[in-house]
């Protein structure tokens, strides 16, 4: 699990970075943009989960996503970023992705701003669906990945979408069915994940009953902004992240949530929170800004 002193220790080389970012221009930025989407897309992103020289992101990445919540460091990264889309056979609110265009885009010394669409196959509701990300992506010279910001827009119509798609295979047409319905279907895929790799010291319910009970009576199911709180909803997320590293993400699925699946922070706090090492705005604009670790 991750620690405060861990997070601390890892900003600092990255902290150290952002204070003389490289010039990358334009063109480069273009590239290396294309680059990220190209790798998020399946099958390409298995490669990326264990990745670590070929990985998009510097070892001391720092990610922010508006629907779930912070990500230091690389190995997380890789495993959320590219491993939460790569299962297609599990079930799966999104699924995988198979197609992107990038509609926005501006960019200024290492920094790019995107608006990216991107088809989904989600298998398990047997539907393609488009999701737009909003993103702001720092590359070091080496064109890897900083830090990131990226923001799901639209996602609770593409939630309600996927519930109208998920209410014709379990043939309903009443929301409060679908709802109850996929609580059970993903508190039981939940629960078998814990089964099968959460044992030993990671083991995170005594029973399979004891699973159910705490994910369909104890936890909300959650808001489509709650995918980094305590729902069962961000248990779903974490699910597919659990096989990389049992001692890691079993804790994320569990009772207490870890330090993933938690009501830690206020709309208040995560609004205001200093995350990044490097401001988002270029030539040196804006350095004192709220967002900006000091």
């Amino acid at each position: 699990m991750r620690s405060l002193v861990f997070t601390a220790v890892s900003c600092l080389p990255a902290i150290i970075a952002a204070a003389n970012p490289p010039d990358l221009g334009f063109d480069k930025l273009w590239s290396l943009e294309n680059n990220i989407w190209t790798n998020f897309l399946y099958p390409a992103n298995l490669k990326q989960i264990n990745a670590t020289d070929d990985s998009v992101f510097t070892e001391d990445v720092q990610g922010r996503v508006d629907i779930t919540r912070t990500f230091p460091g690389r190995e997380l990264n890789n495993e959320y970023i590219f491993g939460l889309f790569s299962q297609p056979e599990s079930l799966s609110l999104t699924g995988v992705a198979i197609n992107y265009t990038i509609t926005q885009f501006v960019a200024n010394q290492n920094m790019a701003s995107a608006t990216t669409v991107i088809t989904f196959n989600s298998t398990s509701f047997g539907v393609l669906l488009p999701l737009t990300v909003d993103s702001w992506m720092a590359f070091n010279e080496d064109g890897k990945v900083t830090q990131y910001d990226a923001t799901f827009r639209w996602f609770d119509w593409f939630v309600k979408t996927l519930f109208e798609a998920a209410a014709v295979k379990f043939n309903t047409t009443d929301p409060v069915v679908v709802k109850s319905t996929l609580t059970e279907l993903l508190a039981k895929a939940i629960c078998e994940t814990s089964d099968k790799y959460c044992t030993g010291d990671n083991k995170q319910y005594d029973s399979q009953e004891q699973c159910m009970q705490v994910l369909t009576k104890e936890k909300r199911f959650g808001d489509p902004y709650e995918l980094g709180r305590d729902t069962l909803l961000c248990r779903e997320v974490h699910k597919h992240m659990v096989q990389y590293r049992p001692t890691e993400h079993c804790p994320h699925i569990g009772p207490s949530g870890g330090d993933m699946c938690v009501d830690d922070k206020s709309y208040v706090q995560t609004v205001l929170e200093s995350y990044f090492p490097q401001s988002w705005i270029a030539n040196g604009y804006g350095d004192d800004n709220i967002w900006v670790k000091k």
